[in-house]
């Protein structure tokens, strides 16, 4: 038996279970929101075995059947929720749980010898003795199956069972047992998944064969997806039929008393309309939700749905005799194979149709225009820069891992504290809410300290109009795709507008939007849809809202706003919109920067329906970086702390000097003697007169070639930087025009004369960044 200390999620991954979940403990308050709050204190009380995350207003069951398997991130939220550790079954591994699910202590020993015989040693959980778990693997995969035995319940049902737990279930592998109140144990210690007992299916097979013939009353082995010799057409109906009986049947605890009953009446449906999926899970869902005993959660309806797979057994012609049986003379089996006939025969001349009800007309009134005073009318109200405006919706665009959501907790920063982090000033400290859908919330906390940190704010300066949220534990969904189309969530809208007006939120940023929504990118009017809904909640708050939004594959063009990912709703339907784009190749050799790739620009605002658009070359461009911050939330103190802590990037305004890289006297030397004290034209059109032809010469470049003349270009503006290289007008030509010229300043001149180091390059030889 293991030490009372129990294991962990990421101990539990570590043995290489990786397809975790966290499970609900025994105790736990449960969300009002969540359809398993009716359930507490029934016998459809799951707390100690269902899985659920913790919410702000408690816990709450979720999908996890439909999610990716957890990163470390996940399993170190959950361990700190406090969550039971489940393991999924079935998967890449073709994990299997033998679930032992009795409590006679002669048939518990009978299954263990059996298992024993069949395959060896195995992992044994134990929760609820004798009722036990055994762990194994199978080579290949195979569908859950169990038999049932024992004496029978006052409904005429086997109370005990023997199951293969395979895809699409999960079992507790640690936490408090409901009943017991004491924690699940291993008594036969679990191992490293590599050395499970691995068993063939027919190993399986003939272990279960074996337990019919050893436990006391058993009964057939039930196996879902078994081959069938059903023919499945024979099981089709009509889809209104199958509508009304299916209407007709009363969903109660009484008449569908275990899950099995309720799942197969959906396999019943599914198998008689195949042609319409979605009309069969509407009526099933439809059914589930009439549940008279309690309530269905409409995500886990959808779950089970999904997992129902041919061949069936059963189909039309089972739901019409259920539901004669149960609708109490709402619904006959006959109606469902003959037409009834009309009480009047019908006229051989069309009747007129009945007048349609009045509707009231539809009016406008457009309105004069009153000429107001101009000065009477209200500024618009930016609220940092031209990225943020009250009562409308912006856009930032990206490609992944550039930095925008780093550069937008910084805008955050600088909107909370007032202070000009990033060169731009808020005119007052403001409200600022972060919902991001995308990272848990220890990462955003690490991201937010870390530019804390760097930038020197502190709670003081904030307060309390920071709001950060992760979608893992409060999720957005404003509209999502329905049968009939997309369909926005009104309810989902007024929550919103509600939390912004109480909280007296100023921005909101969404990051990403695909987060909020469950409609596809590609379908415009689904995007408008939801682009409109936040403008609306914008309009309604007076806050300003900034999505965040991903961008197609580019191959290493620059990025504009038309490079947004999916529909061009989303960039048409903002006001203000912006694309950061990565520092190219041929703008590093431009502006003299030698790792370009480090470096990326808003390049302006590139789409405002409110002011001119400042889209901006690369040489006036605003550039940014990441640079890396440590926490110093290692082991140990101080530079300990920093060394083995976590480091995260931070966006900074670059400084383009620094990053032109190391500078090689001897190579600047030569340039600048090439030059001597002549004037050079600015202009690469003036040919040999062009400041670039006695650069070329000098470090051996070709003027003529594009990509040797960005380099020329750098090495221009690098000496300009460092004041070795002034620029100048003077008047040429008969018409005495006015044109721009480059010539050595006194310390350029220093330099070939050998008199001094500029002090730039000083800097640099003694470790220092210019």
């Amino acid at each position: 038996m293991i030490p009372a200390r129990q294991m962990t999620f990421a101990e539990f991954a570590a043995l290489g279970y990786t397809r975790l979940v966290p499970i609900i403990p025994h105790d736990a308050p449960i969300s009002e929101g969540s359809s398993l709050f009716k359930r507490v204190g029934t016998k459809q009380d799951s707390r100690g075995k269902a899985v659920g995350v913790r919410g702000l207003n408690g816990w709450y069951g979720y999908d996890w059947l439909n999610q990716p398997d957890p990163d470390e991130h996940d399993l170190a939220r959950w361990q700190r929720m406090g969550a039971g550790v489940g393991i999924m079954t079935g998967g890449p591994l073709n994990l299997i749980a033998v679930d032992a699910d009795t409590l006679d202590q002669a048939c518990a020993g009978k299954v263990m010898i059996a298992g024993m015989k069949h395959f060896g040693s195995t992992p044994v959980r134990i929760g609820r003795a004798p009722k036990a778990v055994y762990l194994i693997r199978v080579t290949e995969p195979i569908q859950y199956c169990r038999v049932e035995f024992g004496p029978l319940n006052d409904e005429g049902r086997r109370v005990d069972r023997v199951e293969l737990l395979s895809d699409g279930r999960q079992f507790v592998a640690h936490g408090i047992h409901p009943v017991t109140k004491k924690p699940y144990v291993w008594t036969t210690p679990l191992c490293h998944v590599d050395k499970l007992p691995v068993v063939t299916p027919q190993q399986l097979a003939a272990f279960m064969d074996e337990l019919r013939q050893i436990l006391p009353n058993t009964g057939p082995l039930v196996t879902e997806g078994a081959t069938t010799e059903v023919s499945q057409a024979s099981l089709r109906g009509d889809i209104e039929k199958v509508r009304a009986a299916v209407a007709a049947t009363p969903n109660t605890s009484a008449a569908f008393g275990t899950r099995e009953a309720y799942r197969d009446f959906g396999y019943a449906i599914k198998a008689a309309l195949p042609d319409d999926e979605p009309e069969a899970f509407e009526i099933f869902a439809d059914w589930c939700a009439r549940w008279e005993d309690g309530e269905n959660d409409p995500d886990i309806v959808a779950a089970d749905w999904r997992r129902m797979k041919p061949p069936f057994r059963r189909g039309a012609s089972w739901i019409y005799e259920l539901a004669e049986e149960t609708s109490g003379g709402k619904f006959k089996r006959a109606d469902a194979f003959f037409d009834v006939l009309p009480d009047e025969p019908e006229s051989l001349f069309p009747r007129e149709a009945p007048p349609a009800p009045e509707r009231p007309p539809f009016k406008l009134a457009p309105t004069p225009y009153s000429f107001p005073d101009p000065a009477s009318i209200p500024r618009r109200r930016w609220l940092y820069g031209r990225h943020y405006i009250r009562g409308f919706v912006s856009a930032t665009v990206a490609p992944g891992g550039i930095g925008k959501s780093s550069l937008t907790i910084v805008e955050a920063l600088a909107m909370t504290s007032g202070k000009p982090l990033l060169g731009e000033r808020s005119p007052e400290n403001l409200r600022v809410w972060i919902w991001n859908g995308e990272d848990p919330v220890d990462e955003l906390q690490r991201r937010v300290a870390a530019a804390m940190h760097h930038y020197s704010v502190g709670p003081a300066d904030v307060g309390d109009r920071l709001l950060i949220d992760s979608g893992m534990e409060q999720p957005i969904t404003l509209a999502e795709d329905g049968r009939s189309g997309a369909r926005l969530n009104e309810d989902v809208m007024a929550e919103l507008v509600r939390v912004i007006k109480s909280r007296k939120i100023d921005a909101v940023i969404v990051d990403p939007l695909v987060s909020s929504h469950r409609v596809s990118e590609n379908d415009n009017g689904a995007v408008d849809l939801v682009v409109k809904a936040w403008g609306r909640i914008a309009f309604q708050t007076g806050a300003s809202v900034m999505l965040v939004h991903h961008v197609r594959k580019t191959n290493g063009d620059a990025i504009t706003v038309e490079d947004a990912r999916g529909a061009s709703a989303l960039v048409n339907g903002t006001r203000v919109a912006r694309a950061l784009t990565p520092m190219t190749p041929n703008e590093g050799a431009k502006l003299g920067v030698e790792k370009p790739w480090l470096f990326f620009r808003s390049g302006g605002v590139t789409k405002n329906n409110l002011a001119p658009a400042e889209a901006a070359p690369a040489e006036k461009a605003s550039w940014f970086a990441l640079q890396s911050v440590p926490l110093g939330n290692g082991a140990g103190e101080g530079v300990d702390a920093l060394m083995s802590g976590d480091t995260v990037g931070v966006v900074v305004l670059a400084d383009l000097a620094a990053a032109a890289g190391p500078r090689d006297p001897d190579t600047i030397g030569r340039i600048l003697q090439a030059l001597g004290d002549d004037d050079w034209r600015a202009d690469v059109r003036a040919g040999d007169a062009w400041i670039g032809s006695p650069v070329a010469g000098a470090i051996g470049l070709n003027a003529a070639d594009a990509a040797d003349r960005a380099v020329i270009n750098g090495q221009v503006k690098r000496m300009l930087r460092d004041g070795l290289l002034e620029q100048i007008t003077l008047r040429e030509g008969r018409n005495r025009k006015s044109k721009a010229f480059y010539r050595r300043t006194a310390a350029g001149k220093s330099v070939v004369e050998g008199v001094t180091t500029p002090p730039a390059l000083l800097a640099e030889q003694e470790g220092v960044f210019a």
